[in-house]
């Protein structure tokens, strides 16, 4: 187990990382963050259905 000064830097790494992304995320187009949501719905889907789940994709193009 590392002390907890050797995990100060990793973890201030982490949350820095983890703004920059929800940053990115948040300047994309709207199209791209629905496509985001549809590509989200597709990996959690079967998951659900197996727990018994009534799941509806959205049906939308993937176009870039």
């Amino acid at each position: 187990m590392k002390p907890m000064d050797a995990l100060r830097p990793e973890v201030a790494r982490l949350l820095a990382a983890k703004e920059d992304r929800r940053r990115t995320l948040a300047r994309l187009p709207f199209p791209d963050k629905v496509r985001a949501v549809v590509r989200l719905q597709r990996m959690v889907a079967p998951v659900l259905r197996a727990r018994g789940r009534q799941v509806r994709v959205w049906n939308i193009e993937e176009s870039p």
